[in-house]
């Protein structure tokens, strides 16, 4: 393996490489399919992430952490699987569907926050983190900016939630991997999605400023007989949530 991507694998049955956000680990898979039947699940850590050491040489790119999830499934020897993820997570796995289509088969993008330009606007607010997170008075400057308060006002989940990339893992590297990716695209154009040639579950959610439900919907319309499948946000009913975001997912399974 050219990077020492950590990672875990559990479970029987259809195999699943289920990647997670950017600045979360392994963990926010496991979250998604607690008590999850049927599956191989395997979680890596990108690089910057969990347990997977942050590497200058490797910066942070969706090109990159698709490449080190493919090595994941070489060092499993496994031919092809089922790939999907949670924002970051269904970039990569799209990057994966159209660099490398012999390895997937079968898609399940969960609240995707890229589409095929840098900088999305809803992504914005984390520039800003990258921004300050390294003086000693940014935490408090972000807390009272007033993009953040706009989204503490509507959203009080989703600002705890943004918060937290003040204290991940590597948190000394959060403004690189912020930076890089934010400032990447995990495809070059809409068109290129047409491509794709295999069954694919997009699930998407209102009341999300991160993950807004018109790209779920904008992705749906891209790739030929897609699903897609609105679920509460996790920022209303994270339970609720949880349990819809399964079903579709079960549901979705038993059709391969």
């Amino acid at each position: 393996m050219k990077n020492a991507i950590n990672y875990t694998r559990s479970g029987s049955g259809k195999t699943l490489l289920f990647h997670h956000g950017l600045g979360a680990d392994h963990s926010q898979a496991h979250r998604l399919f607690e008590g999850f039947e049927g599956i191989d699940l395997i979680c890596p850590d990108a690089l910057g992430h969990g347990n997977s050491l942050y590497k200058e040489s490797t910066p942070p790119s969706f090109i990159q952490y698709s490449d080190d999830v493919i090595d994941v499934l070489d060092i499993e020897k496994i031919e092809s699987c089922i790939f999907g993820g949670i924002s970051m997570g269904s970039g990569i796995s799209l990057n994966i569907a159209l660099r490398f289509p012999e390895r997937v088969k079968a898609l399940i993008l969960v609240r995707p926050a890229w589409l095929d330009k840098i900088r999305p606007k809803n992504l914005e607010i984390l520039l800003s983190i990258a921004e300050v997170i390294n003086h000693p008075t940014g935490k408090t400057a972000f807390e009272n900016s007033e993009e953040f308060l706009e989204v503490k006002k509507d959203l009080p989940k989703a600002a705890a939630s943004i918060m937290g990339q003040f204290s991940r893992a590597q948190g000394s590297y959060t403004s690189e991997v912020l930076n890089h990716m934010v400032l990447d695209k995990p495809f070059d154009q809409m068109s290129d999605l047409a491509g794709i040639d295999i069954p694919t579950l997009i699930i998407g959610n209102d009341d999300d400023p991160l993950h807004p439900w018109e790209m779920a919907e904008a992705i749906h319309s891209a790739i030929p007989g897609s699903i897609l499948q609105k679920v509460v946000s996790r920022y209303i009913d994270d339970l609720q949530h949880k349990k819809e975001a399964q079903a579709a997912i079960s549901a979705f399974l038993n059709t391969l």
